[in-house]
Parts: structure tokens; sequence; C-alpha cells
């Protein structure tokens, strides 16, 4: 049985505390669902001049505070939970910074004008690589910035 600390848990682990890791399409349809209201805060960025600025301002503690409560949206729907490396829950820190990449190009969308260029540019290439991280090793960048993994409830 392998436990938290163990860098490369395959999904459907047994962790300790009997938690089973979630499998990477469980993770990949709780971050879908988690699109959708992104979304649709996302469009106050049509609105001329300051929609941008405002679409920042708004989904960037999105994006930072969905996992506050243990999980985010899709997360919740799916029976998933994010839980410390060390077998603990995760304290509210690790699950602010564990999304931290994930607003890095909504809070560039903050800055007028350049952040109009920057911003899409920065979270596709983020997006892109949180994909493969988690394709490749099961776990996201942010997982490793803060300790986290994500278990079966």
């Amino acid at each position: 049985m392998n436990t938290f600390g163990e860098s490369k848990l395959p999904h459907g682990t047994v962790l300790r505390n009997q938690f089973v890791r979630a499998g990477r399409g469980a993770r990949i349809c709780a971050y879908l669902i988690d699109l959708v209201p992104a979304v649709v805060l996302g469009c106050l960025g049509i609105i001329p001049i300051i929609g941008p600025i405002l679409a920042g301002v708004v989904l960037t503690p999105y994006w930072l505070l969905r996992d506050i409560m243990g999980g985010s949206l899709g997360k919740s729907l799916l029976g998933l939970k994010v839980m410390s490396f060390t077998g603990g829950e995760a304290g509210k820190g690790a699950l602010v910074a564990r999304n931290l990449p994930l607003a890095v190009g909504p809070a560039m969308m903050i800055i007028p004008l350049l952040g109009y260029v920057l911003a899409p540019s920065a979270a596709v290439v983020i997006m892109l690589i949180e994909a493969i991280c988690l394709l490749a090793m099961s776990e996201r960048i942010g997982d490793k910035i803060a300790g986290t993994v994500v278990v079966v409830k």
C-alpha cells in the first residue's frame, strides 16, 4: 500500500486511512464542471473597456477559492475531495495555493491593455502544462505546490 508521501501514486491507489486516489477521468470531468461558472463569469469581459478588468477581478478569486471548502463544485458533484499528502485535511492555505497556477491568467486580465493580450496566452499555456502533468503524473503542478492530493470521498 502506498502512502501520501510517495510522489508518483497512480489513480485508484488505496491511500493511508483507506482513501482512494481519484482517477484522471474524474478529475478532468470535475474541472470541466468547474469551467461552467468560469465561462459565465468570463462573459463580463464583453463589456466595452472595463469588461476584461471586471472579469479578472471576479475570476481570480473564483479560481483561487474554488476548493476552499475541501473541493470545488465539480469535485463535490463527483464525490471527490482535496486532502493533504500527509493524510489529513488540507489547510485553507494549501487549498488556495493549489489553485495559484489557474488564477494567473485571470489575474493578468486586471492589468489594463497589456492584460488583454497576455492573459489569454498565459492561461492557455498554464492550462496545457497542468493538463499534461495531470495526464502524465496523475497530479497537477498546483498539487505539488500545495502538497495536496485529490481522493474519492
